[in-house]
């Protein structure tokens, strides 16, 4: 079948991506007289919109063996997938697992958060049940999570919830049915602090350096205790890219691993992997005074010759990129009107005698095929973040590697 929009994903960005990310956490983790850590590869809403398979199967190749997802179906979408069975490489979890999906979760060896005390401990009951049911004695590997200043899940690590939080992570870990495999957090405002130099109001030393002095504090706490807390990780892509000292044992790549940054910045050799096309589906032309699109806001100052394009916010190209820019030919075009559910419209008025037509059928690149200025454009004009730019490509929208 023939498509109107496609997203083509760039199997060679996202490994050289993989790549350039290895080697800025080796050489920082040199520098800095450390052991390099391991790279974990977010690919969760369906790797930022990327296709999971895809993606996987690309970083797969380039060297990673440890992924994170935000749930139970995409942990096990993942680890279902047919070309990374051989090298099963390490899931985990990032939000909250119930309970009834634990002994899933273990028979698949998805490692799983803990976000709370109570939370580990249903989770511990679960797979108690489970052993005595089958006479066995299996483990499910966990990683706690400290909420060190997000406010959204983890056992409290302030300086109130501290002394409580290390008593009971201590009790977790002499539980059989449970192997802490690692400990985390998230940095909350690491993009603005440490991308854009904008310390947040209040925190001296920033909040960042805040939220890792509470984690070093509760890890270091624990390790005194003789609490194996395995792999700690706090570094998502900001700290990544900006603070080798962050690294501890792992860090988790985003946004980076698709070739963008954090601040909506450019640079690091990253190229974004995403390509988004559409297709030309009429011409026509208007007179002066006529008006395009819904509420009729948009009214033509001259004779226009419009071109309507198949996509629309149902595909992810959101109304709020309402008078963008897109590339047809490889010339650039206003878009005119507000975005429909499934087509807009662009102005394609030639210019100068001589300028070549656009007719039915040529390509119209949303964005990407660049350096992340044209997602970043988008997402400046939406008021949001390129994340959200690239995650909102929707499922009838096929993906084709490329």
């Amino acid at each position: 079948m023939k498509h109107k929009n496609i997203a083509y994903i760039s199997r060679s960005a996202l490994m050289n991506n993989y790549k350039i990310i290895r080697r800025l956490t080796d050489e920082g983790a040199r520098a800095a007289g450390r052991v390099p850590p391991r790279v974990i590869c977010v690919v969760k809403a369906d790797a930022y919109g990327h296709e999971i398979g895809i993606t996987a199967s690309a970083l797969g190749d380039a060297g990673c063996d440890f992924f994170a997802v935000s749930s139970e179906e995409e942990a096990v979408e993942l680890r279902r997938i047919e070309e990374l069975n051989s090298r099963h490489p390490d899931i985990l979890i990032l939000g909250r697992v119930d309970p009834e999906n634990a002994v899933e979760m273990l028979e698949y060896d998805i490692a799983c958060a803990a976000v709370s005390y109570e939370n580990a401990c249903d989770l511990m009951r679960a797979v108690k049940s489970f052993n005595e049911l089958n006479g066995s004695s299996k483990r499910l590997r966990i990683h706690v999570k400290l909420d060190t200043g997000m406010n959204r899940v983890g056992f409290r690590a302030d300086e109130a919830g501290t002394e409580r939080t290390v008593i009971q992570i201590k009790e977790l870990a002499s539980c059989p049915e449970l192997e802490i495999a690692g400990i985390f957090t998230h940095c909350s405002s690491a993009d603005d602090e440490l991308m854009d130099g904008r310390l947040v109001n209040g925190y001296r030393n920033g909040y960042t350096a805040l939220q890792i002095e509470r984690f070093r504090r509760i890890t270091d706490c624990l390790e005194r205790q003789g609490v194996d807390t395995g792999l700690k990780h706090v570094a998502n892509s900001a700290v990544t890219l900006k603070m080798p000292e962050a690294y501890f044992d792992a860090v988790r790549a985003g946004v980076i691993i698709y070739g963008l940054t954090p601040n909506a910045s450019v640079g690091y050799g990253l190229a974004p992997a995403m390509r988004f096309e559409s297709t030309v589906v009429h011409i026509h032309e208007i007179d002066p005074g006529e008006r395009v699109s819904y509420g009729a806001e948009f009214v033509a100052e001259k004779r226009m010759v419009l071109a309507t394009v198949a996509a629309g916010y149902a595909d992810g190209f959101e109304r709020a990129y309402s008078g963008c820019m897109v590339r047809i030919n490889g010339r650039e075009y206003r878009q005119v009107g507000r975005i429909c559910m499934d087509q807009f419209m662009v102005d394609v008025t030639p210019e100068a005698p001589g300028d070549p037509d656009v007719k039915v059928g040529d390509k119209v690149i949303l964005f990407g095929g660049d350096d992340g200025t044209s997602v970043n454009e988008l997402a400046g004009r939406a008021g949001t973040i390129n994340y959200e730019v690239i995650c909102k490509v929707s499922k009838r929208v096929p993906r084709i590697e490329e």
